[in-house]
């Protein structure tokens, strides 16, 4: 069953709970934590893919060789390969001839593999020009006043805060266009589609560089034509639209850099100022950039959650020092941060928080990752960055 949204043209996909035992949970999360998955929703879709995949006749070791864990184009793997693998039709036993005999006849072929053409040079530089910076006085209204948080911690899937950068920097270009700030119906109309364009083309840069699992600058993007990611990457990030016909606010809103009035979604103060900031990849299109961030802008973010995100903050502050105290593993990492977090949370629910607010440390440089075999463990990032952000 689809849902038909009247903000956007496209189809809804529904959500689905599961019921996994903490056993299993724990196994999947291991993984997760490892780096080899972005989410534990990934885990589940990419395994739904694969599945899928083996229903219409692949291979077990077709769906390893065409990458069970990634694909190049989409967050699924299988079902969005370069091209199509086209296997012997299989013969049907025992369907009777004319003459009373049986005879083997072929059944009908699998479905093909879906494709999805790549980014070309002509819409990389279309949609860019919908991020390009513009002078904060091209901004014809009035920037909002910020308020501080009021408690709410950011939602534990949100892993990166590059896609901050890209809401901020499309509402400054959309509102220097048409001289206001947009309602929220435009920015659900056209935004979504031009992130899933951005996150296609970086896919694609992931790909021609052989960039690792934890260092793609396409994680946490939506891509081109996958519906689900699309409405993920709004929901996640911008805003979304509840049972009651309200709008409940993204994380960009409470990070204090947007803010709804009515209808209608502008940037504070300090979104203008972070939108103005140049980008490695929005500004300077750079493929081999090893960071969606650059130094200026992780120094912003470093002063600006001190002072306006208290919570996050907070949370970071609390991984930060369990990190400096030796507790450098996911596992120790959820379990020193337990202590700071509400009581009434699950496990799970503490490690996708944890595991979220790791992936926003990494961003701005607080935390690297260090590989030791499969397993992974945090050590602090730059000391003159981690002692600012903690006040020290």
């Amino acid at each position: 069953m689809m849902y038909h949204s009247p903000f956007r043209k496209v189809f809804y996909m529904p959500m689905i709970a599961l019921n996994l035992s903490d056993k299993l949970l724990q196994e999947i999360r291991t993984f997760v934590d490892s780096g080899r998955y972005t989410t534990l929703e990934s885990f589940v879709e990419i395994g739904a893919f694969n599945q899928l995949a083996l229903e219409r006749g692949s291979s077990p070791a077709e769906i390893i060789e065409r990458g069970h864990r990634r694909s190049s184009q989409t967050d699924e793997p299988v079902l969005r390969m370069a091209a199509p693998v086209v296997k012997p039709r299989p013969m049907d036993k025992g369907l009777p001839s004319s003459d009373g005999k049986k005879k083997r006849v072929p059944v009908e072929k699998a479905s093909k593999v879906d494709v999805i053409e790549p980014v070309t040079d002509d819409e990389a530089k279309a949609v860019f020009g919908r991020f390009a910076r513009v002078p904060g006085a091209a901004v014809a209204a009035l920037p909002m006043s910020a308020t501080r948080q009021k408690g709410e911690r950011i939602f534990g899937q949100v892993n990166r805060i590059f896609p901050f950068k890209m809401v901020c920097r499309w509402l400054a270009t959309a509102a220097a266009n048409e001289k206001q700030w947009p309602r929220f119906t435009a920015v659900n109309a056209q935004l979504a589609d031009d992130a899933g364009t951005i996150g296609s083309l970086l896919d694609q840069w992931d790909t021609n560089e052989n960039r690792e699992r934890g260092s793609e600058l396409a994680t946490a993007l939506p891509r081109r034509k996958n519906n689900a990611s699309l409405d993920r990457f709004l929901s996640q990030f911008v805003a979304r639209i509840t049972r009651a016909s309200e709008i409940s606010p993204g994380a960009v809103c409470q990070y204090e850099l947007a803010r709804f009035e009515d209808s209608t979604l502008a940037l504070t103060e300090q979104g203008v100022g972070f939108a103005n900031l140049s980008n490695p990849i929005l500004d300077a299109h750079d493929r081999k950039a090893t960071t969606a961030l650059s130094e200026p802008e992780t120094e912003f973010l470093i002063t600006h959650i001190r002072q306006w995100v208290p919570t996050e903050w907070a949370d970071m502050k609390s991984a930060l020092a369990a990190v400096e105290a030796g507790k450098a593993s996911p596992t120790e990492l959820a379990t020193t941060m337990r202590a700071d977090l509400p009581g009434a949370w699950t496990d799970s629910m503490v490690q996708t928080h944890v595991s979220g607010v790791i992936a926003r440390l990494s961003d701005i440089r607080l935390l690297r990752r260090t590989w030791l075999g499969r397993n992974v463990q945090y050590q602090l990032g730059s000391a003159d960055c981690v002692k600012k952000f903690l006040g020290n």
